[in-house]
């Protein structure tokens, strides 16, 4: 299940009022560094929380990152069945 979190959303209610067997926080940027800290913060804690019946991991994307970036990142940890409590970041393209 795929958890698409808005700028500056509640990251542990909604991990926690899911009900899926993998969960995937996806996080937009936020001008927040405090919300951002803590968000990734509290992927490892839940995933401890919610196991052994639920995986949590997140992909975090900056601006100007490609879609198609972000959506193979998050098939990923959705797939990898032993994986529980990692966060991918997803950066932006640049070009030289």
């Amino acid at each position: 299940m795929r958890l698409t979190l808005e700028v500056d959303g509640d990251v542990v209610s909604r991990v926690r009022g899911a009900e899926a067997d993998s969960i995937v926080v996806v996080a937009s940027p936020s001008t927040s560094a405090l919300w951002t800290a803590s968000a990734r913060a509290a992927i490892g804690p839940l995933a401890i929380e919610r196991a052994p019946h639920c995986r949590v991991n997140a992909v975090f994307f900056e601006d100007g990152a490609r879609q198609a970036d972000i959506d193979a990142a998050a098939d990923f940890l959705d797939q990898a069945r032993s994986t529980t409590g990692q966060i991918i970041d997803v950066r932006a393209v640049t070009r030289t």
